[in-house]
Order: structure tokens, then C-alpha cells, then sequence
């Protein structure tokens, strides 16, 4: 095997063993709908992070990032889904199976296609972090709203990434005069 799929494998198994311990939210809702589900992303360092990354990660692709940002948004929109079919149909338990095939398919990718591990892991992310949102929501009843307001937020902090990239990459040191 190739030093840079060792190494991203390495990556993504000790990422996916530390996810858990991740500082994320305090647990304060207002009223478990669209605001919170706008505010939720802000209030936690995981959400920031990831979401402002795969903004920059987005953006380098130089097509202004639109594409792998509306991939994210769509894998995280189903994992919200996913997450409320579980909640609803508590007898499906998506939750283990998914977390074992998310592990095998970023792997595979790794391995097979190591110029998509970085697709494969950000989608991953996406996928399961959407779900486990719905299924962490304390009433069944403000789903939809807060669904739609994390979806909102994480378009406004992916935005941010690829506005970030841009500036990093257009900036140019002052000349000396």
C-alpha cells in the first residue's frame, strides 16, 4: 500500500475512535425548533469546525465550492432523515449498521480511491452527524423545524469556509517599496 492510504486510514479510524469526545453543545434549547436549530451549530465547537473546514476543503476545487458543498448539505439532510425514521420507527435501528458501513466505505475509499477519501469522509460525517442529531432531539414534535434551521446554520458556516479559502489565497504579502 501507498504511504498516503496507510496514512489516511490511520487518520480516519483515529478520527472516528476521538469524534465522540468532542466539546460540542451545552443542551440549552429555547424551544427545540428552527432558532435552535439555527443557533445549535454556533453553540458547539464540533459543528464549527467541521462545517468551516468542509467549506474550505470546498473551495479548492476552484468551481467557487458549490458542488461538494451541495454534496455535504444532501448527506446531512439524509442523515437528518435517517435520524427521524429512526426516532419514528424505533424497530429500524439504522444507527449500528450505518456507523459499520460508513467505517468500511471510507476505508474501501481510502484504499481504492484515495483522491476521494476526502469526499468519503466528509460525507460520512455528514451522514452520521445529521442522524444522530435527530435522534439526540428532545421533542418529536419541532423536528422539521430544527432540521431545517441546522440545515440553514451549516450553509451559512460552509459559506464561511469558502469565503475563508478565498481570502487566504487571494491575500498577497505587502511588496517593500
Amino acid at each position: 500500500m501507498h504511504q498516503k492510504v496507510i496514512v489516511s486510514v490511520v487518520v480516519t479510524l483515529v478520527s472516528l475512535l476521538f469524534s465522540p469526545f468532542a466539546a460540542a453543545h451545552t443542551g440549552v434549547h429555547v424551544s427545540d425548533g428552527l432558532v435552535d436549530g439555527f443557533m445549535h451549530p454556533v453553540s458547539g465547537i464540533d459543528h464549527l469546525l467541521v462545517a468551516i473546514t468542509a467549506g474550505f476543503w470546498a473551495a479548492r476545487a476552484g468551481s467557487h465550492g458549490i458542488r461538494d458543498m451541495s454534496f455535504f448539505l444532501i448527506l446531512f439532510a439524509t442523515g437528518l432523515l435517517l435520524g427521524a425514521a429512526s426516532q419514528a420507527w424505533p424497530q429500524l435501528e439504522v444507527a449500528t449498521p450505518l456507523l459499520f458501513l460508513l467505517i468500511v466505505t471510507v476505508i474501501a475509499v481510502a484504499i481504492a480511491c484515495p483522491h476521494c477519501f476526502l469526499h468519503a469522509i466528509f460525507g460520512s460525517f455528514a451522514l452520521w452527524h445529521g442522524m444522530v442529531h435527530m435522534l439526540e432531539m428532545p421533542a418529536q414534535s419541532a423536528q422539521a423545524g430544527f432540521a431545517i434551521g441546522l440545515l440553514l446554520s451549516t450553509s451559512v458556516l460552509l459559506t464561511l469556509g469558502l469565503i475563508v479559502r478565498g481570502v487566504i489565497v487571494t491575500r498577497r504579502p505587502h511588496g517593500h517599496a
